[in-house]
């Protein structure tokens, strides 16, 4: 072999070596970094899962003194079936289920079981319209006519006149209901074609205008309700245990009369909660509607004088943006489908009483039940 060809080969096999060793480095280094990302990823998850873990023993809560051993002992006297959570001075002292969520499938109610909350939604459908207000895209005093300038008197008629049900919107109900279609869209449409206006525009409990706020945040967002709705509550508020109303879900309770033979099943169809825009299709746990309604108070997603002004009502009348904003307490109730909420807590926000229930029982539901047991937190 002659010299230069020796050294040609020597060359190149000095080359088949680098590559070799520096392909063997790089699967090395790869491989290292592999492992620590996996590793990282393992203990992030580890802790995530721990995390989780904590927080359910932590709120399944059994009573563990006077209040709220007493407060147990009165659910399970009036036969309660649903969640109860109670909190005092800033700490929640019980937050246990009690009843089925599925009697047939011999399902029980537990701390993460989701219920309709029916009403109680249309103070979350105005917490979307402060949040449009503190963005700038919205005020209190913007007519309705700046979006719907068909319906009548919409040239008199504010946001905040429709956040206090002060507006004189009225509405057929009956006639929406006969659509029998789960298309929102159209639900909307025909809401905005029947709505009329009474000359009377003093305090009237109309779910028309909870509605039409659902559709004057699709206008100014251009997106639906139900996408604004995941956005800035479930989200941002990282609520788990929320949702819109689905016969697919395993977490949302079915609803129950109470008869003299037992519980008898009361099915309601998906198109009547589809007429509920804005106003009563939304599925909570106790626990993720506490964490809702603590959310005015820690002033991360609103002030304190932003929520004066969101609950705030006229003169003379009690009620605005979802709640009656009563002398010494805030109130909540919604009701649909034989599902029943009540939520009573202090001016503070540091006790209260909230209960879900999927069990209809009596005429005038839970509402004495839920004051007995909210001025028992209250009285000591």
């Amino acid at each position: 072999m002659s010299k230069n060809r020796y050294r040609h080969h020597k060359t190149n096999r000095h080359k088949k070596y680098y590559l070799l060793a520096s392909f063997t480095l790089l699967l090395f280094g790869g491989a290292i970094i592999f492992y620590f990302h996996e590793a990282h990823k393992t203990t992030e998850t580890a802790a995530a899962d721990e995390t989780r873990q904590s927080t359910d023993l932590i709120t399944a809560i059994e009573p563990r003194d006077q209040v709220s051993s007493t407060i147990e002992q009165t659910l399970v006297e009036k036969n309660f079936s649903g969640t109860a959570l109670v909190f005092k001075n800033g700490k929640i002292i019980l937050n246990k289920a009690y009843g089925w969520q599925n009697q047939s499938k011999k399902i029980k109610n537990s701390i993460s079981t989701q219920y309709c909350i029916g009403s109680v939604q249309k103070g979350q459908t105005a917490y979307l319209i402060m949040q449009a207000i503190k963005a700038g895209k919205l005020s209190f005093d913007q007519k309705l006519s700046d979006f719907y300038p068909e319906i009548p008197n919409s040239t008199q008629i504010s946001i905040k006149d429709m956040l206090n049900m002060s507006s004189g919107l009225r509405i057929n109900e009956k006639k929406i209901e006969a659509l029998n279609t789960t298309d929102t869209q159209k639900i909307l449409a025909e809401t905005v074609r029947l709505a009329t206006f009474a000359s009377n525009t003093s305090y009237s409990y109309q779910p028309v205008n909870y509605v039409l706020l659902a559709g004057v945040l699709e206008q100014l967002y251009q997106t639906s309700y139900q996408k604004l709705y995941q956005k800035y509550i479930i989200d941002a508020l990282n609520l788990k245990e929320t949702s819109f109303y689905s016969t697919k879900s395993s977490q949302q309770a079915l609803s129950y009369n109470q008869s003299l033979a037992g519980l008898v099943y009361a099915p309601a169809s998906t198109s009547s909660y589809a007429d509920e825009l804005g106003t009563g299709n939304i599925f909570m746990s106790a626990e993720d509607l506490y964490h809702y309604y603590q959310s005015f108070f820690d002033e991360t997603h609103i002030t304190a004088n932003e929520r004066t002004e969101l609950w705030s009502p006229y003169a003379g009348e009690t009620y605005a943006s979802g709640i009656y904003n009563q002398k010494n307490k805030y109130y909540g109730h919604g009701i649909k489908a034989r599902f029943e909420t009540f939520v009573n807590f202090s001016k503070d926000g540091k006790n209260g009483v909230i209960l879900l229930s999927n069990v209809w029982t009596q005429k005038n539901g839970y509402g004495s039940l839920s004051d007995q047991l909210y001025k028992k937190v209250v009285a000591q």
